[in-house]
């Protein structure tokens, strides 16, 4: 009977030890303040776009968020978009930096790490590209007798773009993994504003909202995924 009662309570210890692990497991994820996401398709444009996130407190309706930007590699994913020649756009490459600010505003209460909340967001953003590629133009050039000539040949061009903007985003946080991982989808409207400086014969990279140029209004669509801590 002894040893039936030391194996009783053993085993009421162990449950009781499973319980309180997993209590303290969804208590320190829903517990978690902090996020770090990233949104996949700005890859594509060789764009790492990164979004911090801090809440004030557990269950808080108010979330602020910091955006790092970086842009380095080939621009002829964004000449694709933009409806230019891309094939001989092997060689333009792209370096830039930027960054956002959002407030977002939850709609939805918190109620547990497993639970998806909607929300509201609206920032502010910057953004400074250099673009530099090879077109056909004139080149001044020294011939043989020491006279300045201009001759018409592939030369490397630069363009460098400054652009402010704004944006009002609807969102869906979907949390996975007792809140750990976190899954983002999020459409909205955007306005962009550039100022353009370049030295080749026009304005090359403001053709439509894909372009580093672009000025005006855009609707917004993607995901963006992360990690909460």
């Amino acid at each position: 009977m002894m040893l039936k009662r030391v194996a009783v309570v053993v085993k009421l210890l162990f449950f009781s030890s499973l319980l309180q692990g997993n209590a303290q497991a969804l208590e320190a994820a829903s517990d978690k303040t902090i996020s770090i996401k990233f949104s996949p398709q700005h890859l594509l444009i060789n764009g790492l776009h990164l979004y911090l996130e801090r809440i004030p407190e557990q269950g808080s309706r108010h979330g602020f968020v910091f955006s790092p930007r970086a842009y380095n590699g080939k621009a002829k994913t964004v000449d694709l978009f933009a409806g230019r020649n891309w094939e001989d756009s092997e060689d333009d490459r792209v370096l830039g930096y930027g960054a956002e600010v959002q407030h977002k505003i939850y709609i939805n209460n918190y109620t547990s790490p497993d639970k998806s909340r909607v929300y509201l967001a609206y920032g502010v953003n910057y953004h400074h590209f250099n673009l530099e590629f090879k077109r056909e133009g004139w080149v001044k050039e020294m011939d043989p007798e020491g006279l300045e000539v201009y001759k018409y040949r592939l030369r490397p061009f630069n363009e460098k773009i400054n652009r402010i903007g704004g944006v009002a985003l609807f969102g869906l946080q979907v949390p996975a993994l007792d809140g750990h991982l976190l899954f983002d989808f999020y459409s909205g409207a955007g306005i962009k504003n550039s100022s353009i400086q370049t030295d080749y014969s026009h304005e090359r990279y403001n053709r439509n909202a894909m372009d580093y140029g672009y000025s005006g209004l855009h609707l917004l669509l993607g995901i963006m995924i992360g990690a909460a801590f």
